[in-house]
C-alpha cells in the first residue's frame, strides 16, 4: 500500500464527534472558528501504518520459484549471480528476457513471491472400438505413463479424471507425449 491508499482509508475511517470553536491570533486580531472534531479509532490508523511499507508479493511461474529457492538455499548466490544462472537455462533465460520479467524476479528475489498455478490438463487418447476401456496419461514419480481403467459393464466411468495423478500441467504433457496435447481437457 502506498501512502495516498492509506491516506484514503483513514479519511474514510473518520468519525465525526463534534463542532468546537477554536481562537486565532493573527496579526493582532482574535478569531474564533468552529472547527469538526473527527475520531478514527487507532486500530485503524496502526493496521493502516503496518501496511505502507509492505511491498505486495509478486506472483511468479514455479519454474522460477523453483530457481530462486535453489540460488537461495543451495548455492547461497545473491540476486545478480542468481539472474545470471537463471539465464543460462532455457525456461528460465526466455522468461528472464523480458525487462518487466527481471523487474518481477528482483522484487520476488528481495520481498517474497506467490506461485501462479499452472493449469491442469486430463488427457484421454480416444479409441472408439473400446468403449470399456478409458487410456489416459498419468503422473507417477515425477514421470508420464500412458494407463488404462476397464468399465465392467462398459459404460464410460470418468472418476478417473478427478484423481491428481491424472492431472497434468501442460509442460508434463508435452515433455514425453507432445502427441497426445491435442486431447487435453482442462481441469475445472
Amino acid at each position: 500500500m502506498n501512502k495516498q491508499e492509506a491516506i484514503e482509508i483513514i479519511e474514510q475511517s473518520k468519525i465525526k464527534i463534534a463542532n468546537r470553536g477554536r481562537v486565532i491570533f493573527k496579526a493582532g486580531e482574535i478569531i474564533v472558528e468552529n472547527v469538526q472534531v473527527d475520531y478514527v479509532p487507532l486500530e485503524v490508523v496502526v493496521n493502516t501504518i503496518d501496511q505502507i511499507h509492505e511491498p505486495q508479493k509478486v506472483v511468479v511461474p514455479k519454474f522460477i520459484a523453483d530457481s530462486i529457492e535453489y540460488c537461495k538455499n543451495e548455492e547461497g548466490y545473491g540476486l545478480l549471480r542468481a539472474m545470471d544462472y537463471c539465464d543460462e537455462y532455457n525456461d528460465t533465460g526466455e522468461w528472464l528476457e523480458r525487462p518487466e520479467n527481471q523487474e518481477t524476479f528482483a522484487c520476488a528475489w528481495l520481498f517474497g513471491y506467490e506461485i501462479k498455478q499452472e493449469k491442469l490438463y486430463t488427457v484421454e487418447i480416444p479409441d472408439p472400438n473400446r468403449p470399456d476401456i478409458a487410456t489416459f496419461l498419468y503422473k507417477e514419480n515425477g514421470k508420464v505413463f500412458i494407463g488404462t481403467d476397464i468399465f465392467l459393464d462398459e459404460v464410460p466411468n470418468y472418476k478417473w479424471k478427478n484423481e491428481p495423478e491424472n492431472q497434468l500441467t501442460e509442460s508434463e504433457i508435452k515433455e514425453d507425449f507432445e502427441w497426445a496435447w491435442q486431447f487435453r481437457e482442462e481441469v475445472d
